[in-house]
């Protein structure tokens, strides 16, 4: 889907409390990277903006990006259950609102599939084993930076070796993504997702212990 040229850096842009949006001229392979676009509707422009204040690395983050989302093979279910749980982990508001306001629905997520995988635990009553499996996967990767051999094993059972690679990849680029999202504060979305009340973009506890830094 092509974005007419009027709609890449809409005027006024939205304003960062950090990393600007970088309005137009654009070198031609990031004008390129966002104009293009495989979402219909609510697309994530801002973010396009902030990354296209490196350019190398703009170009490259969007061709993982659209590897990990369209060319996988991967259900789309399985990879969202990823994605979103680690958006909620990071708590990478921009994150999880966008893949919640843009895939939820279209992958069969309730709400209560989308609470659970927020702020709870999944639960045997909305989620199969293999489902489970992949909760665990991304927790462990969160908290542990890698995952154990039972989980390991458990993924085995239920994929092939080319989408455990990917589960992995998924939930590893979006920490990547989240880190950028929430370190260079890209301003939400309008129409995205807001967190559930109570819960709050990552940030920094404030501490005067110089010991704990």
């Amino acid at each position: 889907m092509s974005v007419p040229s009027e709609a890449i850096a809409p005027a006024p842009l939205a304003k960062s409390r950090r990393l600007p949006l970088r309005p137009p001229p654009y070198e031609p392979e990031v004008e390129k990277a966002i104009k293009n676009s495989a979402f219909k509707g609510l697309s994530p422009l801002n973010l396009r903006l902030a990354l296209a204040q490196e350019p190398r690395l703009s170009v490259a983050f969007q061709s993982m990006a659209h590897v990990v989302l369209f060319k996988g093979a991967l259900p789309e279910r399985d990879r969202e259950i990823a994605i979103i749980r680690t958006g909620a982990l990071t708590r990478s508001e921009y994150e999880w609102g966008m893949h919640v306001s843009i895939y939820a629905e279209k992958c069969g997520l309730s709400e209560a599939h989308v609470m659970e995988l927020t702020v709870g635990k999944a639960s045997a009553a909305l989620w199969t084993e293999k489902e489970r499996a992949i909760v665990q996967m991304v927790d462990e990767l969160h908290y542990h930076s890698t995952v154990s051999d039972a989980t390991w094993a458990q993924l085995q059972t239920y994929y092939p070796h080319d989408q455990v690679v990917e589960l992995i990849l998924a939930s590893s680029f979006y920490h990547m993504a989240a880190f950028f999202l929430n370190s260079t504060a890209v301003p939400l979305e309008t129409g995205s997702r807001r967190f559930p009340e109570g819960m709050s973009q990552a940030s920094v506890p404030f501490s005067t212990d110089k010991s704990a830094a």
